[in-house]
Parts: C-alpha cells; sequence; structure tokens
C-alpha cells in the first residue's frame, strides 16, 4: 500500500515545487523594469536608483555622436518593451521621437521637467558680441512659452519634445538639471514598484548626497582656472561652463558636422595668436583635422572634452554621472593650468 502512494505522493511534491519556481519567477518579472535612454549620460544619472533585476539600455552607443544618428529595428523594438524611455527632448536626440510615436511611448524628457535650467544656444565663433554674460543667461526664459514649460510635470510631457531652436539643447550637462532628472525618475520607479519605494527612495536620497559632495570637490578644484579663456570644438559644454564659472569664449563649430567658414577661422586664429586662449578642445568622436585649420602653426595647448562620456570608460556604455563630471573637470583643469604647452 505504502509503495503505490509513495511515488504519488513524491510526484504532488515535485509539482508543486516546479509551480513555486515557476510563481517566484514571475513575481521577479513583475519587481523588474526594463528602462532605455536615448544617450549614455542619462543612462550615468539615473543608474543609480535602479535595483539589481533592472534592465538598463542605451541606444547610443559609445564613440557614437548623437549627431545624424538614427535608430534601427531593434531599437524600436527595445523602446516597445521599456516600461520607461528617458529622452534628453532637444535636437541632440530628435531620432527618437517618431519612433516613440510609431509605438505609443511618451518618454521622460528632460527639457520638460519641472523647472529645468535652459539656457540660450550660442553661434559658432567668437562669443563675446553674440550672446548674453553668464550671469544673464542664469536668469533668461527661452520664448513665450518657456515658462509653460519649465512648470509642466512629466505627465504633459506629450507631443514632440524638440520646440525650441534657440535653446542649447545639451541639458545634461547641467547638474542642477540631472538632479531634477532624478527626483522625476525616482518618483515613476516608485509609481511602478510601489512595494520598493522605501529602497528606491533610498537609492534616490544617497545619489543626490553623492552629487552635491562631488560638485563641492569640482567646484574647489576649477576656481583655481576660472578665469582662463578657451575654445571648444562645439558648444556642447555651456551648462558645465556655467554651473563651474568657467571662461569660454567661443567655438570653432556650431554644428560639429559642418565645418567653419574661413573668416571665423581667421578670427580664431587671430586671438590664439594675441594670447587670448589657453587652450582649445577637440572631441573624441569627431576626427582632429577639424580642428587643425584653427590650431595649425599656433602654439596652444589642446585638450579633449567628451560630451558622452564614453572615453572615458573601456568596455562600458556609459559611467555614472558623478565620475562623468569629475572627468570633465580633471580635462578642464589639466588643459587650463598655466604650463608647457602640449
Amino acid at each position: 500500500m505504502n509503495d503505490r502512494i509513495a511515488p504519488n505522493t513524491l510526484l504532488r511534491k515535485r509539482v508543486l515545487s516546479l509551480m513555486s519556481v515557476f510563481l517566484l519567477g514571475l513575481a521577479g518579472n513583475a519587481s523588474a523594469l526594463t528602462v532605455t535612454v536615448s544617450i549614455p549620460p542619462l543612462a550615468g544619472i539615473i543608474a543609480p536608483l535602479l535595483g539589481p533585476a533592472d534592465e538598463l539600455h542605451v541606444l547610443l552607443k559609445p564613440g557614437v555622436s548623437p549627431h545624424g544618428f538614427q535608430l534601427r529595428p531593434s531599437h524600436v523594438r527595445l523602446l516597445q518593451d521599456s516600461d520607461l524611455v528617458i529622452s534628453v527632448g532637444t535636437p541632440v536626440d530628435a531620432w527618437i521621437v517618431k519612433p516613440l510615436q510609431l509605438v505609443n511611448k511618451t518618454p521622460i524628457a528632460m527639457a520638460r521637467l519641472p523647472n529645468v535650467e535652459r539656457l540660450a544656444l550660442r553661434q559658432g565663433g567668437l562669443w563675446e558680441d553674440k550672446h548674453l554674460h553668464s550671469d544673464e543667461l542664469t536668469h533668461r526664459k527661452l520664448g513665450s512659452d518657456a515658462h509653460e514649460a519649465d512648470n509642466d510635470s512629466v505627465n504633459h510631457s506629450q507631443g514632440n519634445p524638440v520646440e525650441n531652436s534657440h535653446l542649447d539643447g545639451h541639458l545634461w550637462m547641467s547638474l542642477y538639471n540631472a538632479k531634477q532628472m532624478v527626483i522625476v525618475v525616482s518618483q515613476q520607479l516608485q509609481a511602478k514598484l510601489p512595494g520598493q519605494k522605501e529602497a528606491i527612495q533610498k537609492r534616490a536620497a544617497d545619489w543626490l548626497t553623492r552629487l552635491d559632495k562631488t560638485n563641492l570637490q569640482i567646484m574647489t578644484r576649477l576656481a583655481k582656472v576660472q578665469g582662463e579663456p578657451f575654445l571648444v570644438l562645439h558648444d556642447a559644454f555651456q551648462y558645465f561652463e556655467h554651473h563651474y564659472g568657467l571662461n569660454g569664449v567661443g567655438s570653432i563649430r556650431l554644428n560639429p558636422e559642418l565645418a567653419p567658414s574661413l573668416k571665423r577661422v581667421h578670427e580664431l586664429r587671430e586671438r590664439i595668436k594675441d594670447g587670448h586662449v589657453t587652450c582649445l578642445f577637440k572631441e573624441p568622436q569627431f576626427p582632429e583635422k577639424r580642428i587643425t585649420s584653427v590650431v595649425s602653426g599656433l602654439d596652444v595647448k589642446l585638450g579633449s572634452l567628451d560630451p558622452m562620456g564614453t572615453s572615458y570608460v573601456l568596455n562600458k556604455p556609459f559611467m555614472q554621472y558623478d565620475a562623468f563630471l569629475t572627468a570633465l573637470s580633471n580635462q578642464f583643469y589639466s588643459c587650463l593650468t598655466k604650463g608647457k604647452v602640449l
């Protein structure tokens, strides 16, 4: 009798065990999110908020410029399967707008966050007569709808987020904007994973504290080179420059894909000859020949700034935002420090 019952009992135990594993798997999947961001710096901003089971995907791969980038079908499928999509919401990642509309997804766009810092786009060439001084830029609103955009919540970020051609679209370069993104994404994660609310809140608080500590360290270091004038390949660093009081005086190109005019090259070369430029910064996403016409035969230090941050890490799709800011500050400090021309 017992011999006939034992196998059935064992079978039931195995079935129950398999069902438990299956149900636990479903529960695990329900508590994990797939988050997709357009560019690497956004991943660096929100990665510390995610749990170990969450997946984070970056559309723009290391070494690739966002200018002129196009999504592949695999990217569109990834957007479709994502629980959260995060974008800059400016011309920098305008290539994500139509694919998101196709899959009926509304991103968390940095450009539409509450109280986001927005600076005016500067033109290529020398800047003294072409843009407001940094103190004025702090308080400037762009366009008649800028105040309304500042007060929009993430839930109202519908439609095309690329709204203002006069906006400097490199919003992630602002520490203030990055912290706003941390707050909003944290709230969204808590709404989607209410069972993990306290853990997400703690991760957000710890991350914001860490960013504040990094900011103080950078401010102390860069205070030593605030007066040193520099040129950039293209104006991707205005928010960083503005936050830390650096002295950018011009850019070679407005669009890094388009060559500067001969007149602009002459103006920039004259400025360097006069000794009014301490350093010229190139970008690793673009060949060095794009700055050759400006620096050829001149004594000026050359530095490198990466607005995506991926050149500062090996074999990783992004670097955490505090490390990104530190890497940028190191590049600025190294090149702007008076000394031997590199």
